[in-house]
């Protein structure tokens, strides 16, 4: 017998007049919510409204997992995760969850379906109900059990209005200064400036797992890029329906400054389109910041921001592709703080990157920066799309940025979802001001200071050679970068005697160190004296692993992939 027979109603109806006293005698009962004729994916809202406190009838089927035997499965992931089809109630004002099919005893109906019928006692208020039904593809709509799904409620009071329902929600967000709803994939963010030192309430509704990020969102500071908050799993709790829908609510001491929030979301499983079961309040998903009232509202002012301005660029190396390898020099004539925005991959958050960038100082031959998957942070969809957000000081010099890709996951496919904001994949290098004086930078000047001969740049298979000729002895200091496997040099340089074809100087493993990049670059840099006469330059390749031609990770300086003599200072 189903729940919608005459004698169970009846049955229902004696029961609450036993609970109740006479609240069911002294006024008629009706009809408050009834959802019914539900599809196999979608979700539906009614409401009502009680004038005094009082038992209800209810009637709700829905649906757990299969297999699942009679009683409810209180697994690690929740129970939620286990009810494809179910009812909830909320209380509008304070949104709290004040009765849930899933958390109820319930009745077995076979084949997964479940019954709840009887009584429950609510105060005087006014309340939604949701019933989501997410079985699409499963045994329940192909034996077309969905059909059975729905609500029914009976009682003394009224059907609330869609106004009504509209309202607790409007007067709670009248003192929110920032609403972050996402109706599609993508990004969005709202820079605001807190006059002096506020009390922020924060609300984050979104979708995570343990190791993945969907819809999410974090505050930082607009001026250091610092985040001061962020949406993660761990700081995150269960916000009902799908295990992967998680919710914050934080309460924030802010000092007065300008700030930045930003909500991410990969445009699945989203109010109006949820993929399961949606949270408890679906209409708070998203990233909402309030203040406790309206005059301190009004006072909190709102701006546009974006993490790469459009403003003077110095650097920007972007849409880069797999196994990609480029480079950009620049010089700066005065000192100048500097702000770098890289994304790129880390497969190991504990290991080396395989899609990044970094800055060398060719005045000096010394890396100034680079990204380490360490001091990364997520840029959104796959847990391997990193970025790094941060701030140098530059002194007068030459300096070359690089950046180098592996074989999969860049902006031309990926393999995994794809980061918040694709277009940035690369590295952008701009002034941290916004604002860049006249002629304070420059193209890059090689130190050519003593250069003597020099073959760099050097690509695959290749032998080339330089004389040159000391007309005294000389201090010479020589600097090559090569390839070394299984104890031998692959690519490297030595210098010979013009007149006898002696070798002075070899480039030997022994003598080397890491040149960054993979374990094979190596690097020497030595100091010999050379007596006057003739000499000849060389250096050599295979066929693989040299400039424009890296199948490893490149070196920290690729332009210098060679050897330079010059006189020794």
């Amino acid at each position: 017998m189903t729940p919608h027979t005459p004698s169970t109603r009846a049955l229902a109806i004696a029961l609450l007049t036993t609970l109740g006293g006479t609240a069911l005698a002294q006024a008629p009962s009706r009809t408050l919510v009834e959802i019914r004729n539900l599809s196999a994916s979608e979700e539906r809202v009614a409401g009502f409204v009680l004038s005094r406190p009082q038992f209800l009838a209810v009637e709700a089927i829905g649906a757990v997992a299969r297999g699942m035997g009679d009683e409810v499965w209180w697994g690690r992931d929740g129970d939620n995760e286990a009810w494809p089809a179910a009812a909830w109630i909320l209380e509008t004002t304070s949104r709290a969850v004040v009765w849930d099919m899933r958390r109820v005893t319930t009745n077995r109906l076979g084949k997964g379906l479940r019954q709840f019928t009887g009584p429950i006692r609510l105060p005087a208020g006014t309340y939604e109900v949701h019933f989501g039904s997410f079985v699409e593809g499963s045994e329940f709509e192909r034996e077309r059990q969905f059909e059975k799904f729905g609500i029914t409620i009976t009682g003394v009071g009224r059907p609330a209005t869609p106004r009504a329902l509209r309202e607790p929600i409007r007067d709670f967000l009248e003192t929110a200064f920032v609403r972050l709803l996402p109706d599609s994939a993508g990004i969005m963010r709202t820079g605001f400036e807190l006059p002096r030192a506020l009390e922020v309430e924060v609300v984050a509704l979104g979708e995570l797992r343990r190791r993945q990020r969907y819809d999410y969102g974090w505050i930082q500071n607009a001026d250091t890029r610092q985040v001061i908050w962020t949406m993660d799993y761990q700081h995150t709790e269960p916000a009902g329906g799908t295990t992967r829908n998680r919710i914050a609510r934080d309460t924030l001491h802010l000092p007065a400054g300008k700030y930045v929030a930003t909500f991410v979301s990969d445009g699945s499983h989203r109010p109006g389109d949820w993929q399961a079961m949606p949270p408890y309040d679906p209409a708070f998903w998203g990233l909402t910041l309030r203040v406790p009232d309206l005059e301190t509202r009004r006072a909190i002012t709102t701006f546009a921001w974006q993490p790469v301005p459009e403003g003077p660029m110095i650097v920007r190396m972007t849409g880069m592709g797999d196994r990609e390898s480029r480079s950009q020099g620049f010089a700066l004539r005065r000192p100048l703080a500097v702000r770098i925005y890289a994304m790129g991959e880390c497969s190991n958050l504990h290991g080396e990157i395989d899609d990044g960038a970094w800055l060398m100082d060719i005045t000096h031959q010394v890396k100034t920066w680079e990204m380490r998957c360490s001091l990364t942070q997520p840029a959104g969809g796959a847990e391997k799309n990193r970025l790094v957000d941060t701030l140098l000081q530059l002194q007068p010099g030459s300096y070359m940025l690089y950046y180098k890709s592996d074989g999969s996951h860049s902006a031309r496919g990926w393999n995994g979802a794809a980061p918040a904001e694709p277009q940035y994949w690369g590295v952008s290098l701009f002034p941290a001001n916004g604002q860049l004086p006249p002629g304070i930078v420059g193209p890059p000047e090689r130190d050519t200071t003593g250069i003597i001969a020099e073959l760099t740049r050097m690509r695959s298979d290749r032998q080339s050679r330089r004389f040159f000729s000391l007309e005294s002895a000389t201090p010479v200091r020589i600097h090559a970068l090569g390839e070394s496997t299984g104890g031998e040099m692959d690519d490297y340089g030595w210098i010979e005697n013009g007149k006898t074809g002696e070798k002075v100087w070899t480039m030997e493993p022994r003598f080397t160190r890491p040149a960054g990049g993979a374990d094979k670059n190596r690097m020497a840099d030595t100091t010999i004296t050379l007596p006057a006469g003739r000499y000849v330059l060389y250096y050599k390749t295979d066929g693989s692993h040299a400039f424009g031609d890296w199948n490893s990770d490149p070196p920290d300086d690729p332009d210098g992939w060679g050897v330079v003599v010059r006189r020794a200072q």
